[in-house]
């Protein structure tokens, strides 16, 4: 690791600062208490939405900020509000999913709100067993100035990279696409990304990149790590997490990124 003195920690929460069992194992919240008291910012950047994100800090008082759903949304987990939404553009949004579904038979569609989300009857079985989207349901396609700060593609056989770099071509702007341990992937507006969101909450403490070592395991997490002045990837972290990362440390399962944190203080 480089000499440095980091001011914020940044970190994806599943496959990298949760165990396996996606909880945070108590060293782990130790060590991001130990951070806070030294003065250094501890920001939360999962693609999950603020719902399950909540559910699981909240408990623990262990971060000053929370970004969720790879950077559309940035919540405060003490009131459990949100205080910033970068959605799609309306344009790009009206014509993702006409698009999108004349070039790809076989796709469903998830989309998330400003206080719910809606799906497609195909994309059912899989919504029913997230966290963040159970409370809802099956709706119709949202209308020409619904507000939506990321939509989730599914499709009959394809997942993951797979189907990412299928529908990469087919997008009608340049939006960021992300993909995790999930089947589906995840589109956001243009720009918007764990990076992005990153950037905006620690500018308002005048820092910037330099100031932070970031912690990550996919493929959502690669803008992060390359942007941050230290980026760490996990060991069970994907090969283009790694490809992008300064540094390649132990698995999630191991305590890794509370052991680097200790490191530190």
């Amino acid at each position: 690791m480089t000499e440095h003195r980091f001011r914020v920690v940044a970190s994806d929460l599943d496959g990298t600062l949760l165990g396996p069992d996606h909880r945070l194992a108590q060293r782990t919240v130790d060590a991001l208490r130990r951070a806070r008291r030294a003065g250094i910012l501890v920001v939360a950047a999962t693609g999950r939405g603020p719902t399950s994100a909540v559910e699981l800090l909240a408990p623990y008082d262990v971060v000053d900020a929370l970004i969720c759903s790879n950077g559309s949304i940035v919540h405060d987990v003490v009131t459990d509000s949100t205080t910033d939404r970068f959605p799609i553009e309306p344009d790009h949004l009206d014509a993702l999913f006409g698009d999108l579904g004349a070039a790809m038979p076989g796709l469903s569609f998830c989309w998330e709100m400003d206080d719910e989300c809606a799906w497609d009857a195909a994309f059912d079985d899989i919504a029913v067993a997230h966290a963040d989207l159970r409370a809802f349901g099956i709706g119709a396609r949202p209308m020409s100035g619904t507000r939506v700060t990321k939509v989730m593609v599914r499709h009959e056989t394809l997942v993951r990279e797979a189907l990412a770099d299928a529908l990469l071509p087919h997008l009608p702007a340049p939006l960021t696409l992300g993909c995790s341990g999930v089947e589906f992937v995840e589109i956001t507006g243009v720009g918007v990304d764990k990076a992005s969101a990153l950037a905006h909450v620690i500018g308002r403490h005048g820092l910037g990149a330099d100031d932070v070592v970031a912690f990550g395991d996919n493929h959502n997490d690669t803008q992060m790590l390359a942007w941050a002045g230290h980026g760490v990837a996990v060991g069970n972290a994907v090969d283009a997490a790694k490809a992008v990362a300064d540094e390649v440390i132990g698995d999630h399962g191991g305590h890794s990124v509370a052991a680097f944190l200790e490191s530190l203080l």
